[in-house]
């Protein structure tokens, strides 16, 4: 959909949505004024669409704790959440609070990367931040052969080199 039209069509459902809020207030004897200026109001219903962020562009796209529930075959979310404090599935809090999931950590099969749980666990303790460490995983290493820790697992190929170049980051930060 292209940008104005999908902009005219927000703005088609926003104006039946205020219409509606109108006649509700009405029948209550109150204004929409009553809620501030309209370019507060705009700026309020503006301030929800989330911006976009670089983190999108290089860790994304991302599930959400729900999504995560059904592709591990409808788990539960404490067992998610046990998976999250055992460091076997990694989940990034956003500024707003909410847990999301990096695609990159599951396979075709939707099960967690073989390997990547030894992997994440390398880093527990090592005062490595969530964000920073998807960042690391993304990374390109010269000693993968110029390929990220998450691709070279994707290939199927010996968790090893990926482990031990974990530790030794881990190993950095700790000191």
């Amino acid at each position: 959909m292209a940008t104005a039209t999908f902009i005219d069509e927000v703005t088609r459902h926003l104006r039946r949505a205020l219409e509606e809020r109108r006649s509700s207030y009405a029948e209550h004897g109150r204004s929409l004024e009553e809620i501030g200026p309209p370019e507060e109001l705009a700026r309020r219903m503006v301030g929800v669409v989330p911006e976009p962020s670089r983190w999108d562009d290089l860790l994304g796209p991302f599930y959400t704790t729900s999504k995560v529930a059904e592709i591990l075959g409808g788990v539960s979310r404490q067992a998610i959440a046990d998976r999250r404090e055992r460091n076997t599935l990694l989940a990034l809090k956003t500024a707003e609070g909410t847990l999301v999931y990096p695609t990159f950590q599951f396979d075709d099969r939707n099960q967690v990367l073989a390997g990547l749980p030894e992997v994440l666990q390398c880093f527990r303790g090592s005062g490595m931040d969530d964000w920073s460490l998807a960042g690391w995983l993304v990374s390109k290493f010269r000693s993968l052969e110029s390929r990220s820790p998450v691709d070279w697992l994707r290939l199927g190929r010996d968790p090893e080199p990926v482990l031990r170049l974990a530790r030794a980051a881990a190993s950095r930060l700790s000191e």
